[in-house]
């Protein structure tokens, strides 16, 4: 199962690379569109366009990345306890350890950039971005993960004796933030308490809380989680299949009625199932030959390096097309797998590279 959980591992990071490579084909579309139609352009005038369309159903199909990746840690941290009662602390401070120094220096690059961009913050400002993550849309995960890590070991023990509980309070837990970011997505007039419970930041732990504890609940009851699933995994595969559709529908519904021309991505109820769907699904079909495994699981390996690198490698990529070559941003089906090609090989590139120069002992603290 450790083999291909890698390999899921890998086939998430893919899934990021995608999912943000929409980012970029959205804002070719909406924020840069006069480069190339002109300046009399109409804002979110290639709304409902095929590439509109195109980047929306792409970016629904990734939408499980970041629950995959939580799910996997999680497993990991069962793996990792054993028979023990719990997973011990120096384990964890070293997990931790191994995510904070890349993040450190990635999260540094990322502030350099926004500087020469322009943007200048106080002191206080770039120690809170450290925090929670904001230094890019992306980095947010990083500062989650690290949480998760720490109230591991409060999870492990009721995942070991009641995982039954553990996973209800995770599912009430997930549902319950669903509930409450409906009145601030669609600006109903509730009270201002309420809409504030609707603004829970992705970076803080209980927004993703479920995948992280379903992987520490699966991996301490595999063999039983495999039996139950086996006959319903027809089932998995078909809702997430179904809710592919589902998911652009509701999120364009979301859209529509929430009298906005665009709202940042969030993970919504149907994105949820969709998620739940997928893993199951996955966990259900253990016996499927998985192709390119060694290629794929190695991708798994290099994971959080490349999710740390692939964010300034797209953007420099991204704004260089901007500057050298605008008239390919009028052209999503060239411009997105540019940025896809280069999000994914130039970070696997320079991780090659380290490891061949005298830089590989700094290896580690780079990428993970």
């Amino acid at each position: 199962m450790v083999r291909r959980l890698l390999y899921l591992n890998g086939i998430a990071i893919v899934a990021v690379i995608l999912f943000h490579s929409t980012g970029w084909g959205f804002t070719a579309l909406f924020a840069w569109d006069k480069v190339y139609l002109g300046a009399t352009a109409v804002p979110f005038s290639l709304k409902n366009t095929p590439s509109y369309y195109a980047l929306r159903i792409m970016e629904q199909t990734v939408m499980a990345a970041i629950p995959v990746f939580l799910f996997v840690s999680g497993y990991f941290i069962a793996f990792a306890t054993g028979r023990k009662d719990n997973i011990g602390w120096p384990l964890i401070g070293a997990r931790v350890k191994n995510l904070i120094v890349p993040y450190v220096l990635w999260g540094a690059l990322a502030l350099l950039m926004l500087f020469v961009q322009g943007t200048v913050w106080t002191p206080k400002q770039y120690l809170v971005s450290f925090l929670i993550g904001n230094m890019t849309p992306a980095y947010y995960y990083i500062p989650l993960l690290i949480q998760l890590y720490a109230i591991s070991p409060f999870i492990v023990p009721l995942a070991k004796k009641r995982w039954k509980l553990l996973l209800a309070i995770a599912v009430f837990v997930q549902l319950l933030i669903h509930a409450m970011q409906f009145p601030m997505l669609l600006h109903l007039d509730v009270p201002d308490w309420l809409l504030r419970l609707g603004m829970i930041p992705k970076w803080f732990f209980p927004t993703r809380f479920l995948w992280f504890t379903l992987g520490i609940v699966v991996g301490f009851n595999l063999t039983s989680f495999k039996q139950a699933l086996y006959r319903w995994r027809w089932v998995f595969l078909g809702t997430a299949v179904l809710l592919i559709p589902l998911g652009v529908l509701e999120w364009e519904w979301i859209l529509r009625h929430s009298g906005q021309q665009w709202i940042d991505t969030r993970e919504t109820l149907l994105d949820s199932i969709y998620s739940a769907s997928m893993l199951l699904a996955f966990i259900a079909f253990d016996k499927m030959p998985l192709p390119q495994m060694k290629r794929v699981s190695d991708w798994g390996t290099k994971s959080f390096g490349i999710y740390l690198a692939h964010i300034p490698v797209m953007e420099v990529v991204a704004r260089g097309i901007y500057h050298v070559a605008p008239a390919v941003l009028g052209y999503q089906i060239l411009f997105v797998p540019i940025i896809i090609v280069t999000g994914m090989g130039i970070p696997l590139l320079m991780m090659y590279l380290i490891n061949l120069s005298p830089a590989r002992r700094f290896y580690t603290y780079i990428f993970g």
